[in-house]
């Protein structure tokens, strides 16, 4: 009789708890309030949010950024450069001045104003630096008179070694009508002997530092001159010179 109930099975039903089930051991609250039948619950789910893009003005900040970065490099690189090449080679400013000046015209129209004019102007420039040599690549050389500009004309090119003195001959020409009152005052200033004129030059210009070359920078003569007059065919005596020059980078 032992031996037929040990191997009898005793069926279990799907809805009733293990054998055992709730001997020595604790149910927990949820599982108290779970009935035993009830299906699992279940969990919605919830769309995960796009993936967000990149925009556009993150990656323009960041080139900006880059761009003013190798901007500044660079300046730094040319201001140590700059400061480097003068400490050893100590440039000085060229020295200009006006040499003679021949008015080949100078015909005065009182009826209609005008003055038609030619002057052959020498300049000499020296270069006092010992180790720099300029390149002059040509400009403007003007003369005026009382702010009305009267001819104009080309400076040469040409390139000045060093310690070296060049005298370029300068052609100007020119047909300008005269305001009364700057007419009136140049036939006084002829009859007195003293004509004040200004000629200046407008020159590019490159610095040569041994066998390097730097960008073109612009040099700036402005002469002040006192003639005794005007009269064409022949050299004008100059009562008063007096130059000045300056190099913009």
């Amino acid at each position: 009789m032992a031996t037929a109930d040990y191997h009898r099975i005793h069926p279990v039903s799907v809805g009733s708890p293990a054998p055992g089930y709730g001997k020595g051991r604790k149910v927990s609250h949820e599982e108290q309030e779970l009935p035993i039948n009830a299906p699992p619950p279940q969990y919605s789910a919830t769309p995960l949010p796009p993936p967000r893009r990149r925009k556009r003005h993150g990656r323009c900040c960041r080139c900006l950024c880059w761009t003013l970065l190798v901007v500044l490099v660079v300046a730094v690189a040319i201001g140590a450069t700059a400061g480097i090449l003068y400490a050893v080679f100590k440039p000085k400013i060229p020295d200009f001045h006006v040499d003679r000046l021949t008015a080949t015209r100078f015909d005065v129209n009182a009826r209609s104003q005008t003055v038609s004019d030619a002057f052959e102007v020498e300049v000499t420039a020296t270069n006092p630096n010992k180790r720099i040599g300029i390149y002059y690549d040509g400009g403007e050389v003007t003369a005026s008179f009382n702010g009305t500009e009267l001819c104009r004309g080309a400076f040469p090119t040409l390139y000045q070694g060093h310690l070296t003195t060049v005298r370029p001959r300068i052609s100007l020409a020119g047909e300008t009508r005269l305001d009364s009152d700057v007419a009136a005052q140049l036939l006084l200033q002829q009859q007195a002997g003293f004509v004040p004129l200004t000629v200046r030059a407008r020159v590019p210009i490159r610095i040569k530092f041994g066998a390097i070359k730097l960008w073109k920078m612009t040099g700036k003569a402005r002469c002040i001159l006192v003639v005794d007059n005007l009269l064409p065919g022949r050299q004008l005596r100059i009562r008063s010179n007096n130059c000045s020059f300056k190099l913009k980078v």
